[in-house]
């Protein structure tokens, strides 16, 4: 999913999501991977990991 269908669908801005995004990937969030291929991330996750609850994610604004 690419970040302008995030932004379109949650009404929130791009450059607020790709923070929330570098952010995740600069704690090297547990259990999850992120990779920026062109004008998209990539995005997928572990299933050996217990993943942590995050703070702050884009995902509550979704519809």
């Amino acid at each position: 999913m690419g970040i302008q269908d995030i932004s379109d669908e949650t009404g929130l801005s791009w450059s607020y999501i790709k923070r929330v995004l570098e952010r995740l990937v600069e704690e090297e969030y547990c259990g999850f991977h992120f990779e920026k291929v062109g004008n998209s991330w990539v995005t997928w996750k572990d299933r050996e990991h217990i993943l942590k609850k995050m703070d702050d994610t884009c995902s509550r604004f979704l519809k």
